[in-house]
């Protein structure tokens, strides 16, 4: 999986279809759909899912790296902190 750097914006946006694919699993539910089609849409979703998280913790540590190579510690997360962050999502 790629984590890439993403604005406010995007990951709000990627969220936003996150909580649509998850509402589109709700209705299959109660339409009785199939199984199999459920499972991979569930599948589906879990990966766009871990992906804005990835995405989060990679645009949290540039922020944090950048400002500390200019000698300004980024404020409440340390490099154990980030490590601890980026490990829960996997």
């Amino acid at each position: 999986m790629k984590a890439k750097e993403l604005s406010v914006d995007e990951l709000v946006t990627r969220l936003k279809r996150v909580e649509g694919q998850i509402k589109g699993i709700q209705k299959m539910l109660e339409e009785g759909r199939d199984c199999k089609q459920i499972i991979q849409q569930i599948t589906a979703a879990k990966k766009a899912l871990d992906r804005v998280g990835l995405s989060l913790v990679y645009t949290i540590m540039e922020m944090c790296m950048a400002r500390e190579a200019q000698g300004r510690p980024y404020p409440g997360y340390s490099r154990e902190e980030l490590k601890r962050a980026f490990l829960s999502l996997g």
